[in-house]
C-alpha cells in the first residue's frame, strides 16, 4: 500500500535556487520489490536507488526566468520540490522534501507570465520526510 501527501505553496528548486512555487501538489509512494527504472530509460543504469515508485502531479505553478532559459536550451529539468503536508497548514505536519524529480509529460509550454495553469505530472528519485521541533 502507498503513502499519500498533499500540500499547498510548494518552492520549486533547481540547483539549490529557488525557480518558482506552486498552488498545490500531490505525491505518491509506492513500493516495489523490484527497482523502477527513471523515465523514458530501460538502461540499468538509470534504476531509482531503492524499492520505492515516488510519483505526483503539482497544480498551478509560477517559474521564473532562470527556469524559462533552462527549457529554452533543451536541457531537461530536474527539479526539487519542497512543501509541508496537510490540510490547511497542520500543526503537526511533516516537510515533504522531493527530490530529482522530472516531468513525465514531453515539452511543457510555458507562457510569457510564466504561469503554468494545467496540472502537470512528476516522478521523483527519493524523498525524505522531516517533522518540525
Amino acid at each position: 500500500m502507498g503513502t499519500v501527501f498533499k500540500g499547498w505553496n510548494a518552492k520549486i528548486y533547481i540547483g539549490g535556487i529557488e525557480v518558482g512555487c506552486c498552488e498545490s501538489v500531490s505525491v505518491d509512494v509506492a513500493s516495489n520489490i523490484e527497482p523502477y527504472y527513471c523515465i523514458g530509460s530501460r538502461n540499468p543504469f538509470a534504476v531509482i536507488p531503492g524499492n520505492l515508485e515516488i510519483t505526483g502531479s503539482i497544480s498551478r505553478a509560477w517559474v521564473n526566468c532562470y527556469y524559462l532559459n533552462l527549457l529554452i536550451s533543451d536541457a531537461v529539468p530536474i527539479f526539487d520540490l519542497v512543501f509541508k503536508a496537510g490540510e490547511g497548514g497542520a500543526v503537526k505536519a511533516p516537510w515533504v522534501y522531493l527530490y530529482n524529480c522530472r516531468f513525465e509529460s514531453g515539452a511543457i509550454d510555458i507562457p510569457q507570465d510564466g504561469v503554468l495553469t494545467e496540472d502537470y505530472d512528476f516522478r521523483a528519485e527519493s524523498i525524505a520526510c522531516v517533522m518540525e521541533p
